[in-house]
């Protein structure tokens, strides 16, 4: 059994579905079952199988101008996309159960809820089809129809975006200023 869900991906310059982080070298085809690996990733939480979420929004993975813009280079773009996930099993209750609320393996055969900040709920899963790119314009009414203000839910994160900049500006300024007070007092 399979359920609708969402997920942000990243198009290559010549058309081609990638991962955005975990496992980001593997081309995804369209139509075609994706299994799940357990992958271990530096600088992030090891929540083995296929995330994809409720509805076609993660405010947290925008960038500070609250837009999803890839970080590969020159060409690449990210996509939200429609995808199947299997729903055959649901482990949310044990996985609630674990530390971290997930577990260290990926779902045999089904799926667990994993609760994010904000209304986004997320499915891990041990497979997924993705069926198709979302037009943004489709993916606004999505989120219209589902009373979703993205960029209410983007607050938050702006405001973090926007604290990190003013103190690296701070930061750059005080070591400008340090850098000039010694090449004073090396004067005198």
């Amino acid at each position: 059994m399979y359920k609708i869900g969402y997920k942000l991906l990243e198009v290559s310059p010549d058309g081609r579905l990638f991962p955005l982080f975990i496992g980001n070298k593997k081309e995804i085809s369209l139509r075609k079952k994706w299994t799940a690996e357990a992958i271990q990733t530096k600088g992030f939480a090891f929540r083995p199988g296929i995330h994809c979420g409720e509805i076609p929004s993660a405010p947290w993975l925008m960038n500070a101008k609250g837009e999803y813009a890839s970080q590969r280079g020159k060409g690449w773009k990210r996509v939200w996309c429609c995808v199947l996930y299997n729903a055959t099993n649901d482990y949310t209750e044990e996985a609630l159960k674990q530390p971290g609320k997930c577990f260290k393996e990926v779902p045999k055969n089904g799926f667990y809820t994993f609760f994010e900040k904000g209304r986004c709920l997320w499915y891990i899963s041990s497979d997924i089809i993705v069926e198709g790119i979302v037009p943004e314009e489709r993916r606004q009414e999505i989120l219209k129809d589902l009373k979703f203000d993205e960029q209410k839910e983007f607050e938050p994160y702006k405001k973090a975006f926007e604290k990190r900049a003013a103190t690296r500006e701070r930061n750059k300024n005080e070591q400008s200023n340090s850098k000039w007070l010694w090449i004073l007092s090396t004067l005198w």
